[in-house]
């Protein structure tokens, strides 16, 4: 029996995931694309992808949706840290294993959904969620899930495009959720809401027209 929802899921990873990590990976392009969709500066989105390159040896780092790997560029060569990059589709982690294969780094790939991770319960020091978030059918539940895999003390980075911040980041959303790229994504209050009831402490929020930039901690007890 065919399986709609695979083929789908298939041949949106083949265009309009392939089409954006080629995008976002030409900072020149990405900085078009993010004034004109979502009246944006990207440079504010990879000013925060840089976390990972701040931590210190021995951390752990898990990158979910990785993509086609643009977070994980911005590692160090000389870092000794775990780096776990997971998505649910194996054609964007293909582009993820080039871009590490590339720039000889340690990756540890691991396809997988983000409402059900296939990690332990606190065992990652960061976890980083860029371009995703707006994507998933239910945030509020990978919000939870990351935030179960983050030991106390541990650090939630990432963005989302927002609603009800640009007209047209909603316009090209809904576009967007029609063809089935994005899904529902959600409000800033939204966002407060889902990390405060995944017992996240909220440290900032900032907001780059339609897209949110937040960081949140898993306090210790």
């Amino acid at each position: 029996m065919l399986n709609v929802k695979a083929v789908r899921d298939e041949f949106m990873a083949k265009t309009m995931g392939r089409a954006y990590a080629r995008t976002v990976d030409n900072e020149e392009a990405a900085a078009r694309a993010g004034q004109l969709i979502f009246e944006t500066d990207v440079n504010v989105i990879y000013r925060a992808m840089d976390v990972v390159a701040e931590m210190p040896d021995g951390s752990q780092i898990l990158d979910v949706p990785c993509g086609g790997g643009v977070t994980l560029k911005r590692l160090r060569p000389e870092q000794q840290v775990r780096y776990v990059a997971c998505d649910i589709s194996p054609i964007m982690m293909d582009g993820a294993r080039r871009i590490a294969r590339e720039a000889g780094l340690s990756i540890e790939f691991v396809e997988g959904d983000v409402e059900n991770l296939p990690f332990g319960n606190a065992e990652f020091d960061l976890c980083v969620t860029f371009n995703g978030l707006h994507c998933f059918p239910h945030p509020p539940v990978a919000i939870a899930e990351l935030a179960r895999c983050l030991k106390p003390g541990g650090r939630l980075v990432g963005n989302f495009a927002a609603r009800g911040q640009s007209w047209r980041t909603d316009t090209w959303s809904a576009f967007a959720r029609l063809t089935g790229g994005f899904g529902p994504s959600g409000t800033l209050e939204d966002l407060r809401r889902w990390l405060g009831d995944a017992g996240l402490t909220i440290d900032e929020i900032e907001c780059s027209g339609g897209m949110v930039i937040f960081r949140a901690t898993r306090p210790k007890p």
